[in-house]
């Protein structure tokens, strides 16, 4: 009698740990449903080749398993597999995979879910360590270049959402593996861009916007951001501390993360951590002559005749309140009136489109800058 009684006790015990568990962990398990089933049979059949959406049936079945089943009686438009699964076979029957089968991939294509919701949604049930340190995933997601389709092979590489999703969902089978490969921040081999290349001006002022708004924002527009980036050296995708495009992009990554530590750096200025290989601690200061001439060339001629040596002197001699040294925390909040290099930097990336503002960029007196 010991041993039935033992036999029962643990069958009461599973299934109440089961029943705290609660339906949405059983569902995320199920990899065998039926549904599951049905659903990666079309998709595996439908979407073949440059259509792909899943590298293979497991990776299609640990997709799934993740995503709420739905309502097979009423299969609206929404992050559900019963959603994907109508698009599938779409993709099967109507003669236009091309446009039906990014829907019915693990991002949804925004009929089935946005691919930033689908993409946080997979990354917090796969690989919770990365979900982890977002603090508002769609959001932040936002901030990521997005091809506007979906190609399983295509979108292996590159620093774009779409590779993050194709790295999520593998991750529902190996997340040792690939949940490495999902994180916002740029990670080799696979979802980064060539780091000899130089940055595109677009994609760096998308993710300044993005990731710096608000009270922490560094560019008023995206056209001023664009002027800015258009001014500045661009240096390399690589770049990590120099005065260049491509360091002030990669610092766009960290303030995805942490905004108020690192919108400073990827402003005008830089805030030195983007001009930190320069020999002496004018910070600052380089990147503004630099804009200082694009803006306000004739004028900048005249005050300078020698060119940048005798504006980074001049900045260089401006008392320590004028903030031009290593973490001057520019935003735009702080740079609207006052004798500081943050005035400067704000009023010279004005300049760039509009050259009335060039008495603020120079601090002329009875400016806004003096």
């Amino acid at each position: 009698m010991k041993r039935p009684l033992r036999s029962l006790l643990f069958v009461l015990l599973l299934v109440g740990c089961e029943s705290i568990a609660g339906i949405e962990d059983h569902v995320y398990q199920a990899t065998d449903s039926a549904l599951c089933q049905e659903y990666c049979d079309v998709v595996m059949r439908a979407c073949t080749g440059t259509n792909a959406v899943y590298s293979g049936r497991p990776t299609c079945l640990g997709v799934c398993a993740r995503l709420p089943p739905g309502d097979p009686l009423e299969p609206g438009d929404d992050e559900t597999v019963v959603c994907r699964k109508r698009q599938a076979e779409l993709a099967d029957n109507s003669g236009e995979p091309n446009v039906h089968c990014p829907r019915a991939g693990p991002g949804g294509g925004g009929t089935c879910g946005t691919d930033c919701a689908s993409y946080c949604l997979l990354l917090k049930a796969a690989c919770p360590d990365q979900a982890a340190q977002l603090s508002s995933c769609e959001k932040q997601c936002s901030a990521l270049k997005d091809d506007g389709t979906f190609d399983v092979m295509a979108n292996h590489e590159g620093d774009t959402l779409q590779c993050r999703l194709v790295h999520v969902s593998s991750s529902t089978v190996d997340p040792t593996t690939h949940c490495p490969h999902t994180q916002l921040h740029p990670t080799a081999p696979w979802c980064i861009d060539d780091q000899a290349a130089p940055p595109n001006c677009q994609n760096f002022c998308r993710l300044a916007l993005a990731a710096c708004p608000g009270d922490v924002a560094v560019y008023e527009s995206i056209d001023q951001c664009l002027a800015v980036c258009a001014a500045l050296p661009p240096g390399t995708n690589g770049d990590r501390d120099q005065n260049t495009v491509g360091c002030r992009q990669w610092h766009c990554y960290n303030s995805l993360l942490d905004p108020v530590s690192h919108c400073p750096h990827t402003g005008p200025g830089g805030d030195a951590h983007c001009g930190s290989d320069q020999t002496d601690d004018l910070g600052n200061c380089h990147a503004y002559c630099i804009l200082l001439e694009h803006a306000c060339a004739a004028d900048f001629l005249v005050k300078f005749p020698t060119g940048q040596t005798a504006c980074q002197k001049d900045c260089s001699n401006q008392p320590d309140s004028f903030g031009a040294k290593k973490d001057s925390k520019y935003r735009v909040a702080n740079g609207l009136t006052g004798n500081t290099m943050s005035c400067r930097l704000l009023h010279v990336s004005r300049a760039l489109t509009d050259v009335t503002e060039c008495p603020s960029a120079f601090g002329n007196v009875g400016s806004s800058c003096q």
